[in-house]
């Protein structure tokens, strides 16, 4: 899907005058937007994810959506990518596992966003769900980055701890959302990963949390959501 695709796709979400150039989308949406929609546009059909990564981690995208519940189909076998990341980096121990592991987790995340973009055009206008997983999928993917950056066990353990406090309280819950606004008919409740990691898990967070501010923080999300 092209870019102006999916720019497309996020003014009708938020239901906002359409900027007459990408400079101005990225005023009004934020860099958390912007860093998004760079990602989805990285993530053309047949061609691959992160092609300096080993070759087991290099990710294809799918066929573009025909619809939201192709979407949500597609959505959910990129979360069971990362879910399965976040659980692996949570008991790994070797560098080069890490960093694997972190390309993987980096290259689904990064698709997500093709499949969110789908579904918010057949949503309507101003989407909340959309907004939370615009403003905290820049968290995961800098997770993620930081474990290829720091492939430590120490931080591994740690960032998918981060991770997971925010994609369980923030992004799982929005991606179930968005569907249903969408009108996917193929909806189904997503597992979060916290409670269950290999190393210090941590139980799914209400908002507002101090935990779950927390690592927004450490992880970078440009806004926190309410």
């Amino acid at each position: 899907m092209k870019l102006l695709s999916l720019v497309l796709f996020a003014l009708v979400a938020k239901s906002v005058p359409v900027p007459t150039i990408f400079d101005e989308f990225v005023a009004a949406f934020g860099n958390a937007a912007k860093q998004l929609l760079d990602q989805g546009n990285s993530a053309q059909t047949g061609e691959p994810i992160n092609t300096k990564s080993p070759a087991y981690s290099v990710l294809f995208a799918p066929a573009n959506p025909k619809d939201s519940t192709d979407a949500f189909s597609n959505f959910a076998n990129h979360v069971y990518g990362v879910s399965a990341t976040i659980l692996g980096l949570s008991t790994a121990i070797g560098a080069e596992q890490i960093a694997a592991l972190g390309n993987i987790g980096y290259a689904h995340e990064a698709l997500e966003s093709i499949e969110a973009m789908k579904m918010a055009s057949n949503a309507a206008p101003g989407s909340l769900a959309l907004q939370a997983l615009v403003d905290n999928t820049p968290c995961i993917l800098n997770g993620m980055q930081s474990a290829i950056q720091t492939p430590t066990a120490e931080n591994a353990v740690l960032v998918a701890q981060q991770m997971s406090t925010v994609r369980d309280a923030y992004i799982l819950p929005n991606i179930l959302a968005l569907g249903k606004e969408s009108g996917a008919r193929n909806l189904l409740e997503l597992t979060p990963t916290g409670p269950i990691l290999g190393q210090g898990s941590v139980a799914v967070q209400a908002a507002g949390s101090a935990l779950l501010l927390d690592a927004q923080r450490a992880l970078g999300c440009s806004s926190v959501s309410s």
